[in-house]
């Protein structure tokens, strides 16, 4: 299952920002780079990204085209500080019978240039979700991308309806693709303010496959193997659903986005 909302995000990644540096919340603090341990959940001083959306925009740029929903920075609803991103999906958008509508996506993103990946990288947001995913759906969360000539391709954290997670793999690397989590021991739930990391690795940066774990509230919730690694250098966070049967109307707000080189946490 390759997401469709990726070619946008290909096409959009040839005018990408340059990085921005962090400066939002960058206290430091002892942080674990291991599949676990201790993690302040304070942007650690290597972080590629630290974001309260205190600040707007503040670089991250939007895909060129628009997917029938709605992504903006405001204060209808926020973690900590003054702004959060604010996703938006319309209703009644159906990819069946296929030829019917001509963009049934309902998913919004902001992106950043980030360092070219090597051996790890963590991500961590707070997401706020007025429902679930609706059922045989996923909602995508975070996306690492590659639009790299040779080297195109990407990885995307889903969500699904019994709040367990999906991982879409549509790096071309042979022998991989979609996954999802089977162990339903840490799950997300609506309505409530969720730490949600996303941590992406591999032993050497030259392998084509690693592993990808994704923690719940700093629990770990899955660890899905076998994933095709890019030399990824492009984040995007956001929601929406590549996939929609029709009930396709969602609200969500994120905040606290951090990516770094090393587990970040939760507060």
């Amino acid at each position: 299952m390759r997401s469709t909302s990726a070619l946008a995000l290909m096409m959009a990644s040839l005018a990408v920002g340059t990085l921005s540096a962090c400066g939002d919340k960058t206290d430091e603090g002892p942080t674990d780079a291991g599949t676990g341990g201790e993690a302040t959940g304070k942007c650690p001083a290597s972080a590629y990204i630290c974001e309260s959306f205190d600040n707007g925009q503040n670089g991250w740029k939007t895909p060129d085209e628009e997917h029938n929903a709605t992504i903006t920075i405001d204060s209808t609803r926020t973690r900590s500080g003054s702004g959060a991103l604010h996703v938006v999906t319309e209703a009644g958008h159906n990819e069946f019978p296929l030829g019917e509508e001509e963009d049934p996506q309902t998913i919004a993103h902001l992106r950043k240039d980030i360092p070219t990946f090597g051996t790890a990288l963590y991500a961590r947001a707070y997401v706020y979700l007025n429902r679930a995913a609706p059922q045989d759906v996923m909602g995508t969360y975070f996306i690492l991308f590659s639009p790299k000539e040779g080297s195109f391709g990407g990885i995307e954290l889903q969500g699904m309806v019994n709040g367990g997670f999906a991982l879409d793999d549509w790096s071309g690397v042979e022998g991989t693709g979609w996954n999802y989590q089977d162990d339903l021991k840490v799950t997300t739930s609506p309505n409530r303010w969720t730490c949600i990391e996303w941590a992406v690795k591999r032993t050497n940066a030259t392998d084509t496959t690693g592993r990808a774990q994704v923690y719940v509230d700093g629990t770990l919730a899955f660890d899905f193997p076998n994933v095709g690694m890019r030399p990824f250098s492009n984040f995007a966070v956001g929601y929406g659903f590549v996939h929609p049967h029709g009930d396709s109307a969602s609200e969500t707000w994120i905040d606290d986005v951090a990516v770094a080189p090393e587990r970040i946490g939760c507060e």
